[in-house]
């Protein structure tokens, strides 16, 4: 329900921002690897807060596992958030190999994932939406195997940080 809503809010932002010149989608290639982060693997040493998912990314006829974790302790099955994290998003090919999409640390913010669908309706990309007190930012990812990444950042508004509105919903 919770994913819904922020999504329906990513939405709303979105074509709310349509018409503002400093809100376009920029469609700038990036890199969210922070190299001071060191890789992790989901459940392991901490990274408890784990979602996944499996796709043809790569259009090998094999699925793939998309995976985004955070460095958070579950406490009865729920995060025990800090103030900040380490988020990380990877591909798992059927091998076991590992190609890191994101690695960053985000004070008092949130990592969303979701998977857009190309025409036919299949898997296509990995859509990130990062939600910062003072920042918003959307990127898509296409995967094209191990060795094939490209990272774009569609959509990025700065925010007023002040007031009840200014903290994400935390999953």
């Amino acid at each position: 329900m919770l994913s819904r809503i922020l999504i329906a809010g990513l939405a709303a932002i979105l074509s709310g921002c349509a018409s503002n010149d400093k809100a376009l989608d920029t469609a700038k290639e990036v890199s969210l690897i922070d190299p001071d982060i060191p890789p992790a693997v989901a459940g392991e040493d901490g990274w408890g807060y784990q979602q996944s998912a499996e796709a043809d990314l790569d259009r090998d006829g094999v699925s793939e596992r998309i995976v985004l974790t955070a460095r958070a302790e579950m406490v009865r099955g729920r995060p025990a958030w800090d103030d900040g994290q380490p988020w990380q998003v990877y591909v798992e090919a059927a091998d076991g190999t590992r190609r890191y999409v994101y690695a960053q640390r985000l004070q008092l913010g949130a990592l969303t994932m979701r998977l857009a669908l190309d025409e036919a309706g299949d898997p296509a990309s990995i859509v990130l939406f990062e939600h910062l007190p003072d920042r918003l930012r959307l990127f898509e990812a296409f995967y094209g195997g191990p060795e094939e990444l490209r990272t774009l950042l569609r959509f990025e508004r700065m925010l007023d940080p002040r007031g009840e509105l200014a903290s994400p919903m935390l999953p």
